[in-house]
This record gives structure tokens, C-alpha cells and sequence, in this order.
């Protein structure tokens, strides 16, 4: 270690205590303060190798300074793209009040269950094979030739009853008795 680094390493050691307490009124976190004396101390160093400093004490002590500066402002600008980023959540937040739901309103749930019931008392109007053979070909998707042959039935009597229970249900849908 050269005779420069030791005066700067007992200079920092000297002053250390002081140092933080300097940085701290400036920061106002103690373990900011201590990571900014430390940071200062290397940059003191630094400089050292590059340029002669005159005035050790004060100088540490403007590097120091400079610090601590420099982490308000970047703290300033930290704060404020939190902000704004909390702005813009707050303000998504507030928009999602303004898009409709897509659950059903109250009304359009009654309509919905009125509409249940209206083709449940159709269903059950109708013959019961004719209802076996609308939910066969509907619900479970048999084709026409499954049911035929599931029914010992032609293709066409099975087309037939589809066509008729549909035209039930599409009745009793909107209100004309079949």
C-alpha cells in the first residue's frame, strides 16, 4: 500500500463516524448513510490514483456529499415511476368499473330459467320415444343411422321425429301451441 493510501485509510477511519452522520442528515437511513461513507472512501481512493488531492478532508467530504445527493434524486426518481405506476394501476382499477360483466343480470336469469322450464314442459309433451330420439341425435350426437338401427326404424322416420319434436320445441319456444 502506498503512503497515500494510508493517509486516506486513516483519514477515513478518523472521520468514518462523523462521515455517516453527515450523509444521514442528508439521506435519513442510517445503513444508506454508512453504505455512502464506504462508497465515498473507494471513490476517494480511486481518484487518488489519478489525480493529487490537496485538500483530503474536504474533499471526502464533498464526495461524500455528492452521494448522498445523488441517491435523492434517484429515490425522487424511483418515487415517482412508483407513483405513476401505482396511478396507472389505480386507473386500470377504475376503468374495470366501466366494462359490463358478462355474468348474466338478474332479470336475463329468470328470462333464462323461464326459458329452461318452457322447453322442459315441451319435452315432456312430447312422445317418449320421439324425446329418446331428439336427445340421442342432440345431446349425445348419434348420427341418423344409429338411431335407426338402435330403433329397428328407417333413416327418414328418424329424420322424421328429430324434425317434428324440434318444431315442438321451437313452438312452445315462442308461445304457439303446437
Amino acid at each position: 500500500m502506498t503512503s497515500l493510501s494510508l493517509n486516506i485509510n486513516d483519514l477515513f477511519l478518523n472521520h468514518r463516524q462523523s462521515l455517516i452522520r453527515t450523509i444521514y442528515r442528508i439521506v435519513g437511513c442510517p445503513q444508506t448513510a454508512e453504505d455512502l461513507a464506504h462508497e465515498a472512501y473507494l471513490k476517494m481512493l480511486h481518484a487518488s490514483k489519478n489525480q493529487e488531492i490537496s485538500y483530503p478532508h474536504p474533499f471526502l467530504y464533498q464526495i461524500a456529499r455528492n452521494l448522498a445527493l445523488d441517491h435523492l434524486r434517484k429515490e425522487k426518481i424511483r418515487q415517482r415511476s412508483d407513483d405513476s405506476q401505482l396511478k396507472h394501476s389505480e386507473d386500470a382499477d377504475d376503468l374495470l368499473e366501466y366494462i359490463p360483466s358478462s355474468a348474466p343480470t338478474p332479470e336475463q336469469q329468470t328470462d333464462n330459467s323461464q326459458q329452461v322450464a318452457l322447453m322442459l314442459d315441451a319435452l315432456n309433451g312430447l312422445s317418449e320415444r320421439r324425446r329418446q330420439i331428439l336427445v340421442l341425435h342432440k345431446f349425445h350426437h348419434w348420427t341418423y343411422e344409429r338411431i335407426a338401427r338402435h330403433y329397428g326404424i328407417s333413416r327418414s322416420a328418424v329424420e322424421k321425429n328429430v324434425h317434428v319434436a324440434l318444431a315442438h320445441l321451437m313452438a312452445a319456444q315462442s308461445g304457439t301451441a303446437f
